[in-house]
């Protein structure tokens, strides 16, 4: 363990390289030979100074994770500890907690053939449940949409994402709800009562501007004022102002409880007004942080980095997300136990994902059944900014 070079170093690279198969930038020749030359001389068991080292390589972010992450998981081998342990040991995360889970469902948006482009349909537990038995709730929910999807495409299983979740095609997003409560109806179950639903708009793929007074305007309205633009459902371009519109139908028609990147993240404006019509009853999450929206964290750049970033969160109401590269990649499971994140996001249960769920539950069964981070959900009180305060006043 005297550097990189020594009786791990090879594995260390080989490893980082092997983690990314399936991401779009891969360690080549000339990344290894400079991650290699940066780390000359650096034990393997100084996390921190391997993580300082890459910040400065030229290399992608995703391969300085790798990198990193492939060094943690070499440490936590020598030092004969779990990935679990290792967080305790060099980040001080040892108190063991569950957040509650979100499951994936449904995939759809611009991935998915139809005009709908709102990417995907997940659902979560109610409030103050154990994991485990939320888990088993949302199985049962996940097995029948798969059952459902099935017996729709003449016995022919539904194509899998690459969030593990099902994909489906859709023309407005209202439609992946209906398949949703439709699949669940034989269950004796109803969604807003033993379930849940989030939908991950992620609003940045169907997101543009124009200058201010642009484009069309409801009937009997001034034009809009902000330049953002969405078409959520493809060809049907409207402002700020009727995405909100939107937006707030679905929490009162469909009791959404919760959206992940509801807007555009430049659009201050817009989520001003979202968080002044929805924040009482309705989880906003941003990953890109904005006012009014609460945090969602994925391993970035280094573990380091991203372990000192994480414990300078409001970390109850936030969301732990696995990133799009780490199927079948375990240390973010093992993190859900000691991240003290209000929530827990995977993906779905088919694919490569399901190693991340397996991994959840085997450590919950070893360590005995373990409180939740919060029993309820944490709602953001809206608070309006003093020049808005002070006009209604």
């Amino acid at each position: 363990s005297s550097g990189i070079n020594a009786e791990y170093g090879q594995e260390v690279l080989e490893s980082a390289s092997m983690g990314y198969n399936n991401a779009d930038d891969k360690m080549d020749l000339d990344d290894m030979k400079a991650v290699n030359d940066a780390l000359q001389g650096v034990s393997i068991m100084d996390q921190d100074c391997v993580d300082e080292k890459m910040g400065s390589v030229e290399v992608s972010p995703s391969i300085k994770l790798s990198v990193s992450t492939a060094v943690f998981k070499s440490n936590a081998k020598l030092q004969k500890l779990s990935a679990l342990d290792l967080y305790g040991r060099q980040f001080s995360l040892s108190e063991k907690k569950m957040p509650m889970p979100i499951v994936s469902i449904m995939s759809s948006g611009k991935q998915a053939p139809g005009k709908n482009n709102i990417s995907s349909l997940a659902i979560m537990p109610k409030q103050g449940v154990p994991f485990e038995e939320g888990m088993q709730k949302l199985e049962s929910v996940f097995k029948a949409v798969e059952d459902y999807l099935k017996k729709k495409n003449h016995n022919i299983a539904p194509a899998l994402s690459p969030l593990g979740a099902f994909l489906v095609s859709c023309d407005k997003p209202e439609q992946m709800i209906e398949m949703l409560k439709e699949a669940v109806s034989e269950l004796e179950i109803q969604a807003g009562t033993d379930f849940f639903i989030v939908l991950d708009c992620l609003s940045s793929d169907f997101h543009s501007e124009v200058a201010p007074g642009q484009g069309s305007a409801k009937k009997g309205q001034p034009q809009s004022t902000s330049r953002h633009r969405y078409d959520w459902i493809e060809g049907q371009t409207k402002p700020t102002e009727d995405m909100v519109d939107f937006l707030e139908g679905l929490v009162e028609s469909e009791g959404i409880i919760g959206f992940l990147d509801p807007l555009h993240p430049d659009d201050v404006e817009g989520y001003e007004l979202l968080a002044s019509k929805i924040s009482s009853k309705c989880l906003i999450f941003s990953r890109k942080l904005t006012p009014h929206t609460s945090p969602v964290f994925r391993l970035h750049t280094t573990v380091s980095t991203s372990l000192n970033q994480l414990q300078e969160l409001d970390r109850p109401s936030t969301i732990l997300e696995a990133a799009v590269f780490e199927e079948g990649e375990t240390m973010l499971s093992d993190l859900t136990l000691v991240s003290g994140c209000g929530y827990v996001m995977l993906g779905g249960l088919r694919g490569d994902r399901r190693a991340l769920y397996n991994r959840v539950s085997k450590l919950v069964q070893q360590h005995g059944p373990l409180p939740n981070v919060s029993d309820k959900w944490i709602f953001k009180e809206y608070v309006p900014p003093p020049a808005i305060a002070e006009a209604e006043s």
